[in-house]
């Protein structure tokens, strides 16, 4: 692999980014300065450094964004902004994709990723990931509601949920736990109860949390979510 396509590979930078990394001489391989960007590697064995930093070849990539109002849950929209279109443009040679798919109108916590197994098995419900979401609604929810919407219901279309879990804040708003994704499940299980969802944030995907990522931007999963996400 040439080391520029190493970096661009990476998501580090991109191929004229790492040019300029190599004019200043700070890419260095089994301890030899690199002169240019067609410099073969083998990204398996060799030794890579950048700036006296090891950086390591990952064959998957594994990114949280933080999803804004209006932005789809896509790699490409003919009229709206992705979570793709999120991150820097070398990102975009990738081929990531959302693992789970939030409403146009649902903010919150949205894992991206080129690994497609992981993201099946993270979606799989016989893997029961809990998804948890901060909920408000328009109109005040009882003990009742919450009974019920834990206990299962059987929707318009005939689908009964799985049981669930909700924690209430106050009157209006809570968190919820989902072990299932169906289409505008929670709300769809607020309509069944004649009560309308005004806001919607997923804010942990297992123990995966948002912190204090801010709307719009992403980073990289720590090694120990990646652990957590493929389940390895």
């Amino acid at each position: 692999m040439r080391i520029d396509k190493f970096f661009s590979t990476l998501g580090i930078f991109s191929r004229k980014e790492c040019a300029e990394k190599i004019k200043r001489g700070l890419i260095c391989v089994n301890g030899q300065t690199v002169k240019k960007g067609d410099f073969k590697i083998d990204e398996e064995k060799d030794e890579v450094y950048l700036s006296g930093e090891r950086i390591f070849y990952k064959k998957y990539v594994y990114i949280l964004v933080n999803k804004p109002s209006g932005v789809v849950s896509a790699t490409e929209d003919g009229r709206d902004k992705t979570v793709v279109d999120l991150l820097p443009d070398n990102f975009k040679k990738l081929n990531l994709f959302p693992c789970g798919r939030l409403d146009k109108d649902t903010v919150g916590l949205v894992i991206l990723t080129n690994d497609g197994i992981s993201a099946h098995n993270a979606l799989s419900p016989k893997k029961h990931v809990t998804k948890k979401y901060f909920f408000t609604t328009a109109d005040r929810y009882s003990n009742e509601d919450i009974t019920a919407i834990e206990n299962g219901i059987t929707l318009l279309d005939g689908y009964t949920t799985k049981p669930c879990k909700i924690e209430r804040i106050d009157e209006y708003n809570g968190y919820i736990f989902l072990t299932e994704g169906k289409y505008h499940e929670i709300k769809r299980l607020f309509g069944a109860r004649k009560n309308k969802i005004v806001f919607l944030e997923r804010v942990a995907f297992s123990s995966i949390t948002l912190g204090d990522l801010p709307r719009g931007e992403w980073r990289f999963l720590t090694a120990e979510e990646e652990k957590i996400f493929t389940g390895n």
